[in-house]
Parts: C-alpha cells; sequence; structure tokens
C-alpha cells in the first residue's frame, strides 16, 4: 500500500499528466475549491464545459491509477490533497484572471 506521501507524488504525477484543458479545471475545482461555476468564469468557457472537462479528468485519473495499482476514490481530490507544484500551477491561472 502506498503512504500519504507517495500516494501525493503519485496523485501529482497523474495530475500533471492530464491534458492542460482538463488539468486546468481539476485544480480549480478540486484543488483550489472553487465552484464549477467560477472555474467557468476563471477559464472562459460554459460551466458545462468544466463539467465534462471534470468527467473526463475523473475517468482518466481512475484509469491511469488503476494501472498503477491505485484505487482512489476520486472523492479524494475533494480532501484538498494538493502538492506544492500543484498548488502553484492553480495560483498562476486564479493570477492571471486577476490581471485581466
Amino acid at each position: 500500500p502506498l503512504l500519504s506521501g507517495e500516494l501525493r507524488s503519485v496523485l501529482d504525477e497523474e495530475i500533471a499528466r492530464l491534458p492542460e484543458k482538463q488539468r486546468l479545471a481539476v485544480l480549480l475545482c478540486y484543488l483550489q475549491g472553487r465552484t464549477t461555476d467560477d472555474a467557468a468564469k476563471l477559464l472562459g468557457i460554459p460551466r458545462g464545459t468544466v463539467l465534462s472537462r471534470l468527467d473526463a479528468a475523473r475517468k482518466r485519473l481512475q484509469a491511469a491509477l488503476a494501472r498503477r495499482g491505485v484505487a482512489v476514490p476520486v472523492t479524494l481530490f475533494a480532501t484538498g490533497i494538493a502538492t506544492p507544484d500543484l498548488t502553484a500551477e492553480a495560483e498562476k491561472v486564479t493570477a492571471a484572471w486577476d490581471a485581466q
């Protein structure tokens, strides 16, 4: 079984491998805790698109983690697991929006 530090590392790697559009939705909604409405505004896309990207990201992550032998409920993201690299990426997106 993976230890919490190892789990964070695996999640970080797999989230980083997501296509950018999916990764940004995950970073904003799951790691920063923003609503899908907020994420849609930040990304300049409809809320439904954010929901679609989150759904696709969850499926990709579950498959990728399963291939690595890790069974992690996607609800784990809601607990605020975030590594410094992912947090920094999410903060860049938010800062870019705030600068507009």
